[in-house]
């Protein structure tokens, strides 16, 4: 079968990446991290410097060891298949898990319009299995059409949130600051707790590196996307968060299923909270869109590389992995059922929670894998003067994602961990196959 493969362009590719970031947390985020007081605001800058770092490390890799997989296919180029699989299986899972907290999110948002799916478990888990596989049988069907649906909610979630912001400025009260920390641990603690799950709005900065195979000049077009788009992220997260958290006295907060919502109908009336919550459910399945594209594109790099299951390396005519994507619809169904009979803000903490530690995890031996191919192949770049810096910028990110992945406290490393080492069997049965 002869494969045809879709290109993407600049403009989709930067959608992708601010889409990803934006619609996976700022909506329902600011709830999340209530119970921890404003000191969580302070998490947001620290964080926001971690995930340029990040980004600049992508960057650099993408130009010069372009290849479709990202994190993935760079680690398995620095450190061999082992650490190869490990990372692919990592990113995997922080992929799905994180796909099934957006779609919390976004039932979260729906909620507005339907209040009873708030109250029934049975109704929000048949409203988030609609949204899976809808927008899967989306991305079977053509990659470019996922792409005009990126961009078009992508601008459809900016817009409420510049209209908030234009608007709530006059109305923050200074006393809705106070906590400074609402836990019962140290300043330190609640802190480094609290940028943890910061970080879990900034997952995606690296998916343009992702689907390369189907980017225009991809060379020139990841490195700008993927610095552009984290440092407009970051900025846009910092003002509104501070805006937001100084609308709503933090037991109210607390307690919002859909934040965004709540600022609009202040201002607004309740017009306003249903015409923001239309964006940003529109938001929401952008990003979860956004994840649904890039997930199936790792486990087809490894699966090509034999380090997967050869079945998530079967593709259409159009070069898309249909196969992999069932597969991943029905893992994301399986653990949205699992955990549906939770309050929509416990459950959707939890899996953000798991899913940008599984994330940390990547990027860290992603920061590794640069500055070891930058070892490796010191001579091909001794006449490139923006190389000075690549060791300290790549362990400066490394120290980052290390104080992160503290941050996520023993529970959550706890299960990390079981599902980092636990593929070990995983990867030896594979192996074993191979040889037969």
């Amino acid at each position: 079968m002869t494969l045809t493969k879709e290109k993407i362009g600049f403009w989709t590719i930067l959608s992708l990446v601010v889409g990803n970031m934006i619609g996976a947390g700022i909506f329902t985020i600011p709830a999340a991290l209530a119970k921890y007081g404003s000191i969580s605001l302070l998490s947001w800058s620290f964080t926001g410097a971690g995930a340029v770092l990040l980004a600049l490390v992508f960057s650099r890799l993408a130009t010069k060891h372009p290849a479709v997989g990202g994190p993935y296919a760079y680690c398995h180029e620095a450190f061999g298949d082992y650490m190869g699989f490990q990372v692919a299986w990592t990113y995997w899972i922080s992929m799905w898990v994180g796909s099934v907290a957006t779609i919390v999110m976004t039932v979260g948002y729906i909620s507005v319009f339907i209040p009873a799916i708030n109250k029934d478990p049975n109704l929000s888990f048949i409203t988030g299995l609609g949204i899976i596989w809808t927008l899967t049988f989306l991305n079977i069907k053509s990659v470019k059409a996922s792409g005009i649906l990126q961009i078009l909610t992508t601008v459809l979630k900016i817009a409420p949130i510049f209209v908030v912001i234009a608007f709530a400025i006059p109305e923050i009260d200074v006393a809705n600051y106070e906590p400074f920390n609402a836990t019962d641990a140290t300043d330190m603690t609640a802190f480094m707790a609290a940028s943890t799950i910061t970080m879990w709005t900034f997952i995606g900065l690296e998916s343009a590196t992702i689907p390369s195979d189907n980017i225009e000049n991809p060379k020139r077009t990841i490195p700008m996307a993927t610095v552009i788009g984290t440092l407009f992220v970051a900025l846009l997260y910092i003002g509104t968060v501070a805006i937001i958290d100084g609308m709503i006295p933090n037991n109210v907060l607390q307690n919002s299923p859909a934040p965004f919502a709540t600022v609009a109908e202040k201002l607004f009336g309740s017009t306003g909270g249903w015409i923001i919550a239309f964006g940003a459910v529109f938001a929401a399945l952008g990003s979860l869109n956004g994840f649904i594209l890039i997930q199936a594109q790792v486990p087809l790099a490894a699966a090509k590389d034999k380090l997967f299951p050869k079945q998530f390396a079967r593709q259409n005519e159009k070069g898309i992995p249909n196969v992999a994507l069932i597969i991943n619809a029905t893992i994301m169904s399986v653990v949205l059922y699992t955990n549906y009979n939770k309050s929509l803000i416990n459950q959707f903490t939890f899996l953000a929670t798991l899913a940008t530690l599984a994330a940390l995890t990547t990027y860290m031996f992603s920061t590794v894998a640069e500055m070891v191919l930058h070892v490796r192949h010191k001579y091909e770049y001794k006449n490139d003067r923006k190389t000075n810096g690549v060791m300290v910028i790549s362990f400066l990110a490394f120290a980052y994602t290390i104080w992160a992945i503290v941050g996520a406290g023993a529970e959550i490393v706890y299960m990390g961990a079981l599902l980092f080492f636990g593929s070990t069997p995983i990867y030896a049965f594979i192996k074993w196959q191979n040889s037969k």
